[in-house]
Parts: C-alpha cells; sequence; structure tokens
C-alpha cells in the first residue's frame, strides 16, 4: 500500500480520530490493569503479567481503605516470581504539614506513608507511585510518589514517598509489586497499573 505524506496544515484536529492500531515513535502511557477490590484482602498483588520486560516504568494508582484503623501503607516486589522479604528497601517519607520524616536503610518493607491511615467511613489512601528501572541490571528498581489521606481523626494529610532497593540488590530484576497495610486487610479499594512508552 502507497503511503501518503500527510502535511502539518492537512489534518483538522479538532475533529475525531478513532484510533486502532499501534502509533510508534512517541511517548505515552498504555493502560494494563484497571481493578476493584470488593472484598477483604490481605495485600494486592500485581503480577509478572503486567510488571515485565515489556516496559521499563511504570505508573501506580491507588485508592485503598484499609480495615484497621491507623495502618501505614506498605510495599513489597516480585524477583523472579518470589516476593522478598528480606532487608532490602531503602525507603524516604515525609509529612507536607509537619517536620516529620521516616527512613530505613534496608527494611522488610518499603513505607509508603508515613501519617496513619483511618478506616472509619469515608477515610482511605488515594496515592500514585512512578516505579522506575524494573528491568534494568545497573540502576536498581526505585520509586517516587505521593499520597492523600484522611487520618484516624478524619483530618487530610499528604505525604511524599521515595525509596529503591539496597545497593546490593540494584542489578534484581522486579517482576511484581505488592500493596499491603502493615496491619489488617484493604477492605477496599482500585488500582491502576499503566506502561510507560518511552
Amino acid at each position: 500500500m502507497a503511503l501518503t505524506k500527510v502535511q502539518a496544515e492537512g489534518v483538522n484536529l479538532a475533529d475525531n480520530f478513532a484510533f486502532t492500531g499501534t502509533i510508534s515513535g512517541a511517548g505515552g502511557r498504555d493502560l494494563l490493569l484497571s481493578d476493584t477490590i470488593s472484598s477483604a484482602v490481605a495485600q494486592y498483588d500485581i503480577s509478572s503479567t503486567y510488571i515485565n520486560g515489556t516496559y521499563d516504568e511504570y505508573i501506580l494508582d491507588y485508592n485503598l481503605a484499609p480495615s484497621t484503623d491507623n495502618q501505614q501503607l506498605d510495599s513489597r516486589v516480585f524477583i523472579g516470581g518470589v516476593i522478598q522479604t528480606g532487608s532490602i528497601y531503602g525507603y524516604e517519607n515525609s509529612l507536607n504539614s509537619a517536620s516529620s520524616y521516616g527512613s530505613s536503610n534496608g527494611s522488610t518493607v518499603s513505607r509508603l506513608t508515613l501519617a496513619g491511615i483511618g478506616n472509619a467511613t469515608g477515610e482511605y489512601i488515594s496515592g500514585s507511585l512512578n516505579l522506575r528501572n524494573v528491568n534494568s541490571p545497573t540502576f536498581a528498581f526505585n520509586y517516587f510518589g505521593h499520597n492523600n489521606l484522611y487520618n484516624t481523626s478524619g483530618h487530610h494529610q499528604s505525604t511524599k514517598n521515595h525509596g529503591m532497593l539496597v545497593v546490593a540488590n540494584r542489578a534484581s530484576i522486579v517482576n511484581g509489586f505488592r500493596l499491603f497495610f502493615g496491619s489488617g486487610n484493604i477492605a477496599s479499594g482500585t488500582v491502576k497499573l499503566y506502561g510507560i512508552r518511552t
């Protein structure tokens, strides 16, 4: 089939277009997972079906309500399909409303919050994480993000969070991600995962 070159003024972008093929040469993000947690679960796992060699960077968006009051949101990664529970996580968090910080350079979890999340009706956490270097044997898997939440008094608080695998695990290829509260279940929530095209 012969190709037709379209001039810059040759397409009216005010019209509606339905793209059914693959567009290459431009960055963007692809929705890979959109899930609703409608009954209580101990944790939420994103498997290698979604986090794999296809993308090296992901955006993870979540809304999660804890079953138990005054909880922190934690995470872990899968390496080779196995959840990692060793002291391989480094993280730093800050509470935006105060000079409060939390950090570790060898934790068994990667902590995503600093404020305790409430479990009363309407209390929950909403956040977004940028997951990077998922497939790099040179630069360690790392993330950065932010959260909005209602604390145990029903007041709004927000946190920033950053983390990465410790230097001894810098070459680990990550192929899954787990979200869970420090204690108790995830009562309900929504999770979306996007692969970042470069």
